[in-house]
């Protein structure tokens, strides 16, 4: 299993220009984030019905010369946001060997029937949605739920909030529809940031929370503990089931308890209890 330390930031946008990326990346080891997803996106529903039957998700970007490079500072995970519309995509998802490449998956439903599937049915890490589209999709309460006990994660980004006022509004909405539906159970936070000036601390972060109908504690949980437990959680998907070999470095001690070791207070209400059981009743009458 491999190691991940807080804070976490799983939405960066690849960007073909390695100076933007750099710069990003430097701006989040300076900001204290230690394991971050660089996010490539997948439209599924705009790919020929002819190809369906074949592979049609994009191997991974190359990132091995950043990883090489930020060895040291930061962990940097590689995640596919897939865009659908219909249930077809679960098929293509089950025959693909190019998405078991990917360390997290993501889902971005276009429609309503689209996010009932993504919550109950989509074999994904992360539920998120596009903040440019508005808040046309609000999830409801027997779909949140479902996803919640699935494992699943709902994704909220701040950048866009950044960059303008209107997908601020939008992105409130959202929030506070995860608040109302689900009390705001197993949210994320990620930046999903073209550059590095959208950028923020993960303790400016975390106060977001309170804008976004979560408690203090929901907000510290969702740029850390919720992230690594969905790295979890993605790691058992991608493994599947796993057998564990516990390896001891030195004497292994078992512990018994025998009459030795018994103390006196021990021996002395034993035999309190031995003489209580053999003297008679006096208020009987023996025959």
């Amino acid at each position: 299993m491999e190691l991940t330390k807080p804070f976490y930031d799983f939405c960066i946008p690849f960007n073909k220009d390695d100076k933007i990326m750099r710069a990003i990346l430097k701006e989040l080891v300076e900001l204290g984030y230690k394991t971050i997803a660089i996010d490539q996106s997948f439209d599924h529903s705009k790919k020929e019905a002819g190809k369906r039957g074949s592979e049609m998700f994009p191997e991974p970007h190359a990132i091995e010369h950043l990883r090489k490079e930020f060895n040291d500072k930061l962990k940097i995970l590689q995640r596919i946001t897939i865009l659908y519309v219909d249930v077809n995509v679960s098929h293509a998802m089950s025959v693909s060997l190019n998405l078991r490449k990917f360390n997290i998956i993501a889902g971005q439903p276009k429609t309503d029937a689209a996010l009932t599937h993504c919550c109950t049915t989509f074999n994904g890490d992360i539920v998120t949605f596009d903040p440019l589209a508005g808040s046309r999709l609000l999830v409801n309460r027997k779909a949140y739920q479902v996803g919640v006990r699935r494992g699943l994660y709902f994704e909220i980004k701040y950048s866009p909030a950044i960059a303008d006022s209107n997908n601020r509004k939008d992105m409130i909405k959202i929030a506070q529809n995860y608040c109302t539906k689900g009390k705001s159970k197993n949210i994320i936070f990620s930046s999903g940031a073209l550059d590095d000036f959208q950028l923020r601390g993960p303790y400016d972060v975390a106060n977001l929370a309170f804008i976004f109908g979560l408690s203090e504690d929901q907000g510290k949980n969702a740029i850390n503990r919720n992230c690594r437990q969905l790295f979890l959680r993605a790691e058992s998907r991608r493994l599947g089931k796993t057998i564990m070999f516990v390896k001891s470095h030195g004497p292994i001690v078992f512990s018994d308890t025998s009459e030795e070791e018994m103390s006196e207070g021990d021996v002395e209400i034993n035999n309190v209890n031995e003489n209580d059981q053999t003297k008679p009743n006096k208020r009987l009458k023996l025959g």
